[in-house]
């Protein structure tokens, strides 16, 4: 009994040890689960550099593999290991090699998103791992967001924009869900361009209005979303001065 319980305590161990094993970063800062991107170049391909850091004591070979989750028409996406792969390429015929504690350049690994002019959102998720351990891959979405609408579920629901923004001090935000039954489980969330919750403010009614207080925040962009049950059902983007 306590050899199958030790052998699940080290089960457990190993899994958070892998999950650690591989860290991303945009923009000097770590990243989520989510990578919210605003693309401002609508009709010309954008760059964005991840840097993908190995986290442990060993030499790492990192095979990247992307699944796309919604994507506008015409539109394409890409990831590049020096050289930029066909948009068809799903995994990377080579790896990305980093020593110890190292951290890819922005030569070495990077994306490439083309909106086609279109107004909406791409959503990408991407998978990090070494196929010589048996490890939980390090996974990110990123969403690919054009246009001042931002990203928008098909839902009866709406997040009007905004005031001011950009903000600084405080933000008055108004929405409606339509007549859904909220109960205690609404509100506002503004989360960092790297995903990272920094506020979270319940709501009380099914529509309204709610001033949430910004000064703990530092400049730069930030997505709102007013989430029902734990899921996001329509998110904008806003500038904190």
């Amino acid at each position: 009994m306590k050899k199958i319980a030790l052998t699940i305590i080290l089960a457990l161990f190993a899994t958070a040890s892998f999950s650690q094993s591989i860290k991303l970063f945009y923009e000097a800062e770590e990243v989520g689960d989510t990578l919210n991107l605003f693309i401002e170049r609508m009709n010309d391909e954008s760059t964005i550099w991840l840097s993908v850091k190995n986290n442990t004591s060993d030499s790492l070979y990192i095979t990247v593999a992307k699944e796309v989750l919604s994507e506008l028409p015409d539109s394409y996406n890409t990831f590049c290991l020096g050289n930029c792969f066909d948009p068809s390429v799903m995994v990377s015929p080579f790896t990305l090699n980093l020593a110890a504690g190292e951290s890819s350049t922005n030569d070495q690994f990077h994306f490439v998103y083309y909106p086609a002019n279109q107004y909406g959102t791409t959503s990408v998720k991407y998978r990090f791992y070494d196929e010589r351990i048996n490890e939980i891959p390090r996974e990110v979405v990123v969403n690919y967001v054009t246009g001042e609408d931002g990203i928008e579920e098909p839902v009866t629901a709406k997040l009007f924009n905004a005031y001011p923004n950009p903000a600084t001090s405080n933000v008055t935000i108004q929405y409606d869900l339509a007549g859904r039954t909220i109960g205690n489980n609404a509100q506002i969330v503004i989360t960092s361009l790297v995903g990272n919750r920094v506020i979270a403010q319940p709501i009380n009614n099914a529509s309204g209005k709610t001033n949430i207080d910004l000064s703990n925040l530092v400049a730069g962009i930030y997505f709102y979303s007013i989430e029902v049950n734990g899921q996001a059902i329509s998110t904008k983007k806003l500038i904190v001065k």
